[in-house]
């Protein structure tokens, strides 16, 4: 059965079980084996179903803590594990891997929306003060695209983001015809950034061309790599872009439904973007009739319950629709085969947000900022490790070295060993490869990720081996479960790295890596393994210096 056919057969019921979960988590705690009987009743669905996606959504299964501990990587080398380990004696907390303020660990997050950044044990016990949520902004571009309401502090109200200029392209693209803008980004040469940097164009087209009785826009929010948190920071300080975007990426596909998907640790963006949606609703920027026209485009918010691999866009989808976060087999592709089995655009909040900056300036304008093979900015994300940390856009085709000495001024503390770039799924990179232009082609030709942006310190005096099993750890704790080799190779290279250090043995520890990243399904599976395997490479003998 297609997956059209098997949506179809089951839609009914288990699209509307995860909110029903959600809500009753929130209220009364994990449910009882009579109250997941009932609830599968009620949503028309087998009981082991609603069982399957209870026990998968960390926010679903135990009880709500008070407060979140982030163990992100920034945070864990800003000495979370040691915090999270200390409250968890006599405070209700969990471990989560990311809130955002990854330039500020270690970083808390008590009760529905109170950040701690910088967070010690005693200030727990101080009164409540709210963090503030924008960072320190710079922007080394010729011509700031996404930051430039940034550097103003902002415009999170309908009335400053109008002041601004948002929604003007809007009102310019839609008495040009839906075609008229993938063509324009096709030229400017946008490519998504979220980490795969597929071009823009290429996939609203896909969607726009395939056969469908409906399509649909969905933003990715669910950023969670450790180390970036430009997309926490678009959703709270310049909300309406977003909203833009995804009406513009609609009415160049022929789509009337977009769905912000936003991770449940970022609070709030999720009541930042849903106040916007309001606004833009009330304000006719959004509904059946488009600034009095004839088309006509809603936006929604889903938030996420607690995996990273939801981020990927087809785990992303089954989020969306109800089923565990597991990736899904390609093709077919999103952009054919997708929401409900309908043509679907996935792109990051980083994209859509460039998209009516893209159309003010012009596609060629915004093509001859950057590099051949990567033109316009991007924002590159620096951890609490840099001596000025924040977020920078830059124009592509600066170095890597540049960045982090000029923008980043270097290591807050002692000196760089390394950086890793790109989170998780990303590279660590060595300080005799920082002149590496940042650049897709260029740095894919050294087989450097940049993912989605993010820089994390690695200082000379870091702990690998702990890092190492920091990451392990993470791989285990957040594989979907859906491949053999991820869900089993994670677990057996933690429990390795958790003996002792004569026991992890080097090159068996290398073996599973490669098997895991050769047999995995995605790219979580695929891609996690790399880095692994580079800070073994590069600091083995700090790692296994006790194995004979």
């Amino acid at each position: 059965m297609t997956h059209l056919g098997r949506y179809a057969e089951i839609h009914r019921g288990r699209g509307s079980v995860l909110p029903r979960l959600q809500d009753f988590v929130r209220t009364h705690g994990e449910p009882t084996a009579e109250q997941i009987k009932a609830l599968a009743r009620e949503n028309a669905l087998p009981e082991s179903q609603v069982r399957a996606v209870l026990s998968y959504y960390a926010d679903l299964h135990g009880r709500a803590a008070s407060l979140r501990v982030c163990r992100g990587t920034s945070c864990e080398l800003a000495g979370a594990a040691g915090l999270h380990d200390g409250l968890s004696a006599d405070l209700d907390c969990r471990a989560v891997y990311c809130l955002g303020y990854c330039d500020r660990s270690p970083v808390a997050l008590r009760g529905e929306d109170e950040v701690l950044v910088h967070c010690r044990a005693e200030d727990l016990r101080a009164a409540p003060n709210p963090a503030p949520r924008l960072p320190a902004i710079r922007c080394l571009a010729r011509e700031p695209i996404l930051t430039r309401r940034l550097l103003l502090g902002g415009c999170a109200t309908l009335e400053s983001a109008r002041g601004a200029g948002v929604y003007s392209a809007l009102a310019n693209a839609l008495r040009a015809r839906p075609a008229d803008i993938i063509t324009a980004l096709e030229r400017a040469g946008e490519r998504g950034r979220g980490g795969a940097a597929y071009s823009t164009a290429a996939k609203w087209r896909a969607c726009a061309e395939a056969p469908g009785a409906k399509r649909y826009v969905i933003a990715n929010g669910d950023e969670g790599d450790p180390g970036s948190f430009i997309d926490r920071v678009l959703m709270e300080g310049d909300p309406h872009a977003i909203i833009e975007g995804m009406i513009l990426c609609g009415y160049a596909v022929g789509a009337r439904e977009g769905i912000l998907f936003i991770r449940s640790e970022y609070p709030a963006a999720v009541a930042t973007m849903e106040s916007a949606i309001a606004d833009a609703r009330e304000a006719g920027l959004l509904g059946p009739s488009i600034l009095g026209g004839e088309f006509g485009f809603d936006v929604s918010v889903v938030t996420g319950m607690g995996s990273y691999v939801c981020g990927e866009e087809t785990a992303l989808l089954n989020a969306i629709e109800g089923f565990r976060g597991e990736v899904r087999l390609r093709p077919p592709y999103p952009a054919v085969e997708g929401l409900h089995g309908m043509p679907t655009v996935v792109n990051n909040v980083e994209t859509l947000a460039n998209v009516p900056a893209i159309l003010a300036l012009g596609a060629d304008a915004y093509a001859r900022l950057g590099t051949a093979s990567s033109s316009g900015t991007k924002a590159l994300c620096l951890n609490h490790g840099f001596a000025r940390p924040g977020i920078v856009e830059v124009e592509f085709g600066i170095t890597l070295r540049e960045v982090i000495e000029e923008a980043g001024g270097g290591s807050s503390g002692e000196q760089l060993a390394a950086v890793l770039v790109g989170g998780p799924m990303g590279s660590v990179v060595l300080p005799d490869q920082w002149d590496v232009p940042i650049c897709y082609g260029a740095m894919a030709e050294r087989d450097i990720q940049l993912g989605h942006g993010g820089l994390v310190a690695l200082p000379e005096g870091t702990d690998f081996r702990a890092l190492l099993l920091h990451w392990a750890t993470f791989m285990r704790d957040e594989s979907c479960g859906k491949c053999v080799p991820c869900r089993l190779g994670s677990k057996r290279a933690h429990e390795m790295l958790a003996a002792e250090p004569g026991r992890a043995l080097r090159s068996d520890l290398e073996r599973l890596l490669d098997v895991i990243a050769e047999g995995s399904l995605c790219a979580f599976g695929q891609l996690v393994p790399k880095p692994m395997r580079q800070l073994i490479d590069h600091f083995g003998d700090r790692i296994f210096e006790r194995v004979r």
